[in-house]
């Protein structure tokens, strides 16, 4: 008896650990003219919105941005020549829009609604069948609940050029992708690094295709999120 209800326990804490597991998960699309990732070139990050490269939050991008890359055997420039003198400039752009509502229904079962009526039979259909006469409850139905959240749309849009033709009328794009995510989660921080980790997951990629991409988020960094944050469900 206590083996049974051990084993029982066990299972729910199971169930319960995957239910609160949480992730991230995005629309990537990408375009390409590379055959593999550019080993050994040398890169640097710049914003396309003033507002964004005078921020705090960009340099933090950035930076998660220089993890990447370097992992995938790019080499971030630290000369003092200016991005153009890097192999590659690499831009970034973000985005928050929303929130807008999200309706779910979900099925809760059958049987009688709270209320008073009179009917024919046990079920909510009536008419002449094999079975004699049935009849019509009003009360007597399927049940749904219904959810409305606001979910927010995040998007990240990732470019990389050749850094000689960045400056000139004809830059040479040789990498574009782009993130759509959506979520409860209205602030972009918390969930740029899982954005990131998915435009860059295989890089380069096929190019012209879109693929949706869901990065767990590890359990350290949910048990750490302040309260407000927690509640987002990313």
């Amino acid at each position: 008896m206590l083996r049974t209800v051990f084993a029982a326990a066990v299972a729910l804490l199971a169930l319960v650990g995957c239910a609160s597991t949480k992730f991230v998960t995005s629309d990537v699309t990408r375009y390409h003219a590379l055959t593999e990732a550019p080993q050994g070139r040398t890169f640097a990050i710049v914003a396309l919105d003033e507002d964004q490269e005078s921020s705090f939050a960009f340099k933090q991008f950035g930076d998660q941005m220089n993890q990447r890359l370097s992992t995938l055997g790019l080499k971030q420039y630290t000369g003092s020549a200016g991005p153009t003198a890097a192999d590659y400039v690499v831009t970034l752009r973000y985005a928050v829009y929303g929130p807008s509502a999200d309706v779910r229904t979900r099925y809760s079962g059958f049987g009688p609604r709270m209320g008073f009526g009179f009917g024919y039979g046990y079920g909510p259909y009536w008419g002449r069948g094999p079975f004699g006469y049935m009849g019509y409850d009003p009360f007597w139905d399927d049940r749904y609940d219904v959810e409305t959240r606001q979910l927010f749309t995040r998007r990240v849009e990732v470019n990389v050029f050749r850094a000689a033709t960045y400056n000139s009328e004809r830059k040479e794009r040789v990498f574009e992708g782009r993130a759509v995510s959506s979520g409860l989660n209205g602030q972009i921080e918390p969930v740029m690094p899982y954005i990131l980790d998915a435009i860059f997951q295989e890089f380069p990629g096929r190019s012209g295709e879109t693929r949706t991409v869901s990065v767990e988020v590890p359990p350290d960094v949910e048990r750490g999120a302040p309260r407000p944050a927690a509640r987002s469900a990313y």
